[in-house]
């Protein structure tokens, strides 16, 4: 019986692009190059997709359905970098090393310094009808790593050992009726949360990890 051997690699960099990116941050990228080639890492990027769509595919190369432990049975770890994030190659570093299966940086999301990590909270949710994100302030001041419900993927880690244990798509949106409300989920949170539920998972945030979000404007 013929035997076949599959050479893994450490990190698959994972870049979905819907249109564009900033020329502000292309000279990073282009480094990202460089670094990836010691880091035992590979760049794949995807143009033109929906959030859901572009991840599916990133985490597949494409595979889909067909094949979906395509990019998976090749790589431990897939590094998700949004691209409107700026990032140097130390922050890179940090959450290459920081020893974890699921662990992000954070970023803030608006000007009022809200950041696009949250916790789970149905009671705050009936109250002001959204679930409830750290602030900038509050992440500054703790001095460990913490879990929280879910993160957005823009510098996220997940070792590919958690989606063998997850059916494809491994990555959807939630619809979640939360009392007489519904709640839109995004793809990446519902991922958080799908971890949280079939495998008691859930993301750790480095609060020394801040990235800058660019949106037209550095928040």
């Amino acid at each position: 019986k013929k035997v076949i051997f599959i050479s893994t690699m450490k990190y698959a960099f994972l870049i979905p692009i819907y249109n564009t990116i900033s020329g502000r941050l292309l000279p990073q990228f282009l480094n990202l190059q460089d670094w990836s080639n010691h880091l035992n890492g590979e760049i794949f990027t995807v143009v033109g997709r929906t959030h859901v769509d572009a991840r599916n595919w990133l985490c597949t190369d494409g595979g889909g359905y067909t094949n979906p432990t395509k990019l998976i049975d090749r790589f431990d770890y897939l590094v998700w970098i949004d691209a409107d994030q700026e990032f140097n190659y130390q922050q890179l570093r940090t959450l290459l090393d920081f020893n974890s299966d699921f662990c992000s940086g954070w970023y803030v999301k608006e000007l009022s310094g809200t950041a696009m990590i949250a916790d789970w909270d149905e009671d705050y949710f009936k109250s002001n009808f959204q679930m409830r994100f750290y602030h900038q302030d509050e992440i500054k001041q703790k001095k460990e790593p913490f879990e929280v419900s879910y993160c957005g993927f823009g510098f996220t880690k997940v070792s590919t050992s958690i989606l063998k244990r997850l059916e494809y798509p491994y990555f959807r949106q939630r619809l979640v009726d939360v009392g007489k409300y519904s709640e839109n989920v995004s793809e990446d949170a519902t991922f958080c949360l799908d971890v949280w539920d079939m495998l008691n998972i859930k993301p750790t945030i480095i609060p020394s990890l801040k990235i800058n979000h660019l949106k037209e404007m550095y928040i």
